[in-house]
């Protein structure tokens, strides 16, 4: 009886929904009816239903890795034209590269062509002032300003900010992995954070000294020769004079967040560096000695022996595997898991060294004393290009350069900018081809900076740079730059019509962008290769 009565139901609901049927429809033509295709829509939906409930988590990854790829083959080719027949081949590679730039930035080992660019925005800024200067002065021609005039008429066209904070020499400066704040040092014992976004000081993580307790410190002894802050934005290390190395949280924003102090250098401390993503610190004295550190546990851990004069440069990427220069006319990759390290010379004529950065684990820049800017490849025994006289001539002298104090570069990019005492900021477009002649450094433009540059810093895709300047140099008092302030410059360099610029528009993610080779895929020549190695 229940089976007959549903039948029933079924047959009453059917013959109901034909009459609606007939008169929804009756005012439409013979040639706009077509039930038949209602009950096969009505099929495929029932279908469709039965097939997402029934699908398997291994088709669901394959459907979304699908539609994911689809979208982005849309993406990539929504900028051809439509008349054209899209290219499959094309599509595919450009799929690939998309993702294997994605790949690479997880990494870390993305290389951003950013040289060029920075170097336009620079000349343009100029031809700027130079226009504005023939208005003011009402001339035909250009007119020629003096190193110092020329920082000044940067200053007050607003394109670099003197940050006032420190009595002495600023002699080191560090930015954060995001750029938002930064750590200086001075000679007058102090060291300050700073807000990059505000342009102001947020606190003193060291006084002055002559606000300090200890009347029994030797003025000397305190001063601040390196600042490095780690890429997790948790810890600030200082080097001093006294031979010490302070660890700050500056997570705190407090004067009484001194969380540990190194002892064991028997001499200044005139470099500090944290390896990338890394809580392992390097120190170097001018005892001879690098000192190994882990902050993780706030524990010491080795101490590394070769070189014959004191450190006086280093740093260290994402390798375990610093590199460091010193006055012995040497640089050394240190490998601490062999115990062995590997030393290049660059002849005769190379003079100590002052500073180093690397590029990338195997490409690193040296400055040295003479005026000479190296180029070296930890695959070569000699540097790839030598610069001499980088930084102008030494007074009258001519063929002594003046020494290059500071040098860094923007990691996995072709850009980098040293500093001296010759009234200019330097930028450098670095090549690391895999030929001879892909590889070399070029000039690209140069910023005004009246005083010694003792120590430079870029911020995250070269948005703006941070500079230490002061009268003295950051490692003595042999000469003195006249009328020179001691400050922190912050030094912009990106237009200000890509601040709005998408993350892939800045990092040159755009479709039928050129795309950078990954770090380590360079065939080089292995003719020249190797380097002495010590135990």
């Amino acid at each position: 009886m229940a089976g007959t009565r549903r039948k029933t139901n079924s047959a009453v609901k059917t013959s109901a929904s034909k009459r609606a049927k007939t008169i929804d429809l009756g005012w439409k033509g013979d040639d706009e009816i077509d039930s038949e295709d209602d009950s096969v829509e009505n099929r495929v939906d029932e279908s469709s239903d039965e097939s997402e409930e029934e699908e398997t988590l291994e088709a669901k990854k394959v459907r979304l890795a699908r539609e994911y790829l689809t979208k982005i083959d849309q993406d990539g080719s929504s900028s051809e034209d439509d008349d054209e027949e899209p290219d499959y081949h094309a599509n595919v590679d450009r799929v690939g590269l998309k993702l294997q730039r994605q790949r690479l930035k997880r990494e870390g080992n993305y290389e951003r062509a950013i040289a060029d660019k920075l170097g336009k925005r620079l000349e343009a800024i100029k031809l700027d002032l130079a226009d504005k200067r023939r208005q003011q002065s009402k001339a035909t021609k250009s007119v020629s300003l003096k190193a110092r005039e020329q920082a000044k008429e940067w200053i007050d066209n607003e394109h670099v900010t003197l940050l006032k904070g420190h009595d002495l020499t600023t002699t080191c400066i560090s930015l954060q992995r995001d750029g938002s704040r930064a750590v200086s040092g001075s000679k007058d014992h102090s060291v300050i954070l700073w807000d990059m976004e505000q342009s102001k000081r947020i606190v003193n993580l060291w006084d002055h000294w002559k606000k300090r307790k200890d009347k029994d410190e030797i003025r000397t002894d305190g001063q601040v020769l390196s600042v490095v802050c780690s890429d997790d934005g948790r810890y600030a290390a200082v080097g001093r004079k006294d031979a010490s190395v302070q660890i700050f949280d500056i997570r705190l924003s407090q004067k009484s967040n001194l969380v540990k102090t190194f002892k064991g250098h028997k001499s200044s401390i005139t470099c500090l560096a944290f390896q990338t993503q890394s809580l392992q610190l390097f120190s170097g004295s001018e005892d001879r000695c690098i000192r190994h550190y882990n902050l993780e546990e706030m524990m010491y851990l080795e101490t590394l022996y070769g070189h014959q004069f004191g450190v006086t440069g280093m740093d260290c990427h994402r390798k375990e595997r610093p590199i460091s220069v010193s006055r012995d006319r040497t640089a050394r990759a240190w490998k601490l898991q062999e115990d062995t390290h590997l030393i290049f010379r660059g002849g005769a004529k190379l003079s100590a060294g002052d500073c180093v950065s690397l590029i990338k684990d195997d490409w690193f820049l040296s400055g040295h004393e003479n005026g000479q800017l190296c180029l070296w490849m930890t695959d070569k025994k000699k540097t790839i290009t030598t610069i001499d006289c980088a930084h102008g001539m030494r007074g009258s002298a001519a063929d002594i350069g003046n020494s290059v104090g500071s040098i860094t570069a923007l990691k996995g990019s072709d850009l980098a900018c040293s500093g001296s005492s010759d009234g200019f900021l330097r930028f450098w477009k670095v090549k690391t081809g895999a030929t001879l002649d892909e590889r070399g450094l070029e000039p690209l433009s140069q910023v005004p900076l009246h005083g010694y540059i003792n120590d430079i810093d870029i911020g995250p895709k070269a948005k703006f740079c941070v500079a230490a300047i002061g009268q003295e140099p950051r490692l003595g008092r042999w000469n003195r730059v006249a009328k020179a302030k001691n400050r922190v410059a912050i030094i912009k360099l990106n237009p200000e019509d890509t601040e709005g610029a998408s993350e892939d528009e800045e990092d040159g993610d755009a479709a039928g962008d050129d795309y950078d080779e990954p770090a380590g895929v360079q065939s080089y020549d292995a003719g020249d290769a190797g380097s002495d190695e010590e135990d």
